[in-house]
Parts: structure tokens; sequence; C-alpha cells
């Protein structure tokens, strides 16, 4: 599997002459790669299958329209790239992507590999336990069986915390939640605003309960080939038009259907935008 994904990539990446920045080859293409998640909601998920959308997706389409403006483009084409937690840094760095959009957190690990944006939204690493565990702590959970997406910051964050829990590392979210269903987990970390957006669209999650603590706080951005400045000044700008416009509103109203973002979220809305 690792071949094959690992092939895909060249022929993605074939037309992209070596050191050419991402205006260069979408002036060239007329069109932006963007990598998506499949099964993040409501930052970047499939609803259907062949329709994409979330926060970050709608986000990496005001880039496309940026683009589109300042390279004096007639039309923009959008190529949509699927990645997973596993591969999504290796699609940018390889050049199968020119930039990533979903629930991205930012480490200054992760930088050492990829750019990143101005940051797109705060959220922090949550639970959902199963029907009769209590928790009064999240000392509680020190010896329980805990369920976590691999090849994530809260993988490392979970493992870090309870280091004599029994982990049980899952492909996705619907995994997570099946984890609970089955009892092969007590609890399940995960974003937390993901959880909201799981517990609210499975109707088999109705039993499920998310916990009030939060295990870390993970501010998001947009994943970016590393060293091209000229492509993140473009992407920077959009972020800080939409951030001071009423699409913002537009957007989050879409993507969270109106749930109450919390203070973290507006402060950073307030904040990130850098005046032209």
């Amino acid at each position: 599997m690792k071949q094959i994904f690992c092939t895909m990539l060249a022929i993605l990446a074939w037309a992209v002459p070596a050191g050419a920045g991402v205006l260069e080859r979408v002036a060239e293409t007329k069109t932006l790669r963007i990598g998506y998640r499949t099964d993040s909601p409501p930052f970047s998920y499939e609803p259907q299958k062949g329709e994409i959308a979330g926060y970050s997706v709608d986000l990496c389409r005001a880039v496309a329209d940026t683009l589109k403006a300042d390279l004096k483009l007639d039309a923009i084409a959008i190529q949509y790239i699927a990645v997973t937690a596993e591969n999504r840094f290796q699609a940018i760095q390889d050049g199968a992507i020119d930039i990533l959009c979903g629930p991205t957190s930012v480490t200054l690990a992760r930088r050492e590999i990829v750019d990143f944006s101005l940051q797109t939204f705060v959220d922090g690493a949550g639970l959902m336990v199963r029907p009769g565990v209590s928790i009064s702590s999240l000392n509680d959970l020190a010896t329980m069986k805990l369920a976590v997406s691999a090849g994530t910051t809260t993988e490392s964050a979970v493992r870090s915390s309870f280091p004599n829990a029994s982990i049980l590392t899952v492909t996705d979210h619907t995994a997570g939640l099946q984890a609970l269903k089955d009892s092969a987990a007590d609890a399940y970390f995960a974003d937390r605003t993901l959880l909201a957006f799981l517990k609210l669209h499975d109707p088999a999650a109705g039993a499920l309960r998310i916990a009030d603590e939060y295990l870390t706080i993970e501010p998001y951005a947009l994943a970016l080939p590393k060293g091209d400045s000229d492509f993140r000044l473009a992407v920077d700008k959009t972020i800080s038009r939409v951030l001071r416009s009423p699409k913002l509103r537009a957007i989050v109203q879409r993507s969270f259907g109106g749930a109450e973002l919390g203070n973290l979220v507006e402060a950073l809305y307030r904040i990130v935008p850098i005046p032209n």
C-alpha cells in the first residue's frame, strides 16, 4: 500500500519543475491541489460520496479565489486529493498537494518539515465516554481502556499523559465511536469540536457522553510547503481578509450549524488577522 501511495504521489507531482513555487505552478496549470481529510468533520470530510465540505476546506477555496485574482487568471480549478492522518505531511513534502485543509495542529516538530499559515481555529483534545463510565477528573482514566486516532498530536498527548492505560489506536473517528459502542474502549480522545459534531450527526452516538475535561489546547492552521514564502503570504492574506469579513460567519454557520464556538475561538478571530 505504501508503495502504491508513493507511486501516486510521483505521478501527481511530475509536472512541477524543480524548485518551482506553488504560485508559479498554479499560474502555469491554473489548478490548486487541495489535500483534504475524508473523516474529520466539521473541518474536512465527505458528507456523501463525491461531496467535499468543511470549515478548513472553505478557507482553502477562498485561497483559490485569492490566487485567481492575484495571478490574473480567467479561471482556476481545484483538484481535491484525499489524505490520511498518517500520510498528509508526506503529501506536502512530496509535492502531491499544495495545501493541507483539515484540523491540523501546529507543533514545532511539524514546522521542521512543513510551514503553516496564520492560525485558523483553536480547539482542544477532549474525550467521549461510553455509558456506565464515570470520571470526576482525568486521573480516573489512568487505568482505563482508551482509544485515539493514530498519527495525531492527540495520540502523543494520550500516551504521555496515561502511560499505564491500555491504548487502542484507530484509523478514523468512526472507528473510535465504534470502539465505545462495542465496549472495546472506555473513552475516545479527539478534538472536542469533532466529537461534538460526530455526536450530533451520528444517531447511534446518542448514549455516548462528552466529558467536560480538556487534555490539550490545539492551535489549527493550514499546512503548506516549507520555504515557499510567496505562497504563504497569499494564504495569510486570504485568512486575514476572511476573518475580518462577513464571509467568516457564513462559513462558520455552514460548518458548525450555529453552535457556540466559545471565547477562545472568538478571541482568535480578533487577534489573528494582520492589517494590509
